[in-house]
């Protein structure tokens, strides 16, 4: 079954945390979802150091039992680049 129909989705960064002395890690952050009004939660939104010094969103993650970190949540692209240009605004100096 092919699908079409485009759906409404709408985010809001519901939390943001700075983790200072954390290695490569800045921050987290977690966002509520909404598709068509059906409301999820993306818990774990990371900010790290990324390589010439600038930040990188990664989505949430989790160690397979072979060791390797695998994303814990896959989202479109568009959602994913929207999501991660809000938390990068929120991280950036001057952010409220």
């Amino acid at each position: 079954m092919a699908l079409t129909e485009t759906a409404v989705v709408t985010f809001m960064l519901t939390r943001l945390e700075h983790a200072r002395g954390r290695g490569r890690l800045l921050g987290l952050a977690d966002a509520e979802v909404v598709v068509e009004g059906v409301t999820f939660a993306v818990k774990g939104i990371r900010v790290v150091h990324g390589g010439e010094g600038g930040l990188v969103v990664q989505p949430p993650r989790f160690r397979h039992p072979d060791g390797q970190w695998l994303p814990a949540v896959v989202l479109p692209r568009e959602l994913e680049e929207a999501i991660a240009a809000e938390v990068l605004g929120a991280f950036s100096p001057g952010a409220g």
